[in-house]
């Protein structure tokens, strides 16, 4: 409203200031001085975002979105070491869990999972070695199991690659058989 200026009063200031002895105006001129807006600025202004905005996920759910993205193709070996004598092992367990499910182990039929279950209070522990000999070690004890995953993610999948089908002389041969156009069993009566 500081933008804003009534043109009624700036006539009002204006006829006071030339006649002193100015009277206030009947009921029906006041209507007719109503004050007119005239605005300063020319636009609404800056508009963040056009459109609907969804809601926002859940931890669950972005941990369930997370989760179809593993691929732990360039992992050779991974082993979890914990302690679980220590307050915050739940995490690696709940963790260790879905990393045992077949969509994940699908990824690479390979891979060797190592479990250690330590009593020295040790910190617990995610290892994965790649297999171009590098190793990740990943903390656990103050993460959730959603932020082990995003790490995992964000180390992994870059390194992901595409596998190359390698054609085997059975399946040459399989194929080759129906392009002849034979029927039936070879070396059968006739």
């Amino acid at each position: 409203m500081r933008n804003l200026v009534t043109i009624s009063r700036v006539v009002n200031n204006l006829t006071r200031s030339l006649n002193t002895n100015h009277v206030p105006a009947t009921f029906l001129q006041s209507n007719l001085n109503s004050p007119v807006y005239v605005s300063s600025r020319t636009h609404l202004g800056y508009i963040p975002f056009e459109g609907r905005i969804g809601k926002q996920l859940s931890n669950h759910e972005t941990f369930l979105v997370e989760t179809r993205q593993i691929n732990i193709q360039p992992v050779k070996k991974a082993t979890f070491s914990f302690d679980p004598i220590r307050e915050d092992f739940q995490s690696i367990r709940n963790f260790m869990y879905f990393f045992h499910k077949p969509k994940v182990l699908d990824t690479n039929q390979k891979i060797i999972i190592k479990k250690e279950i330590l009593d020295d209070r040790s910190e617990p522990v995610i290892t994965f070695e790649l297999i171009d000999g590098r190793t990740l070690e990943i903390k656990t004890s103050k993460l959730t199991e959603l932020e082990i995953l995003r790490v995992m993610n964000y180390f992994l999948l870059p390194l992901v690659t595409e596998e190359k089908i390698m054609e085997t002389k059975s399946a040459k041969g399989a194929g080759s058989s129906s392009a002849t156009g034979t029927k039936g069993k070879k070396g059968g009566k006739k």
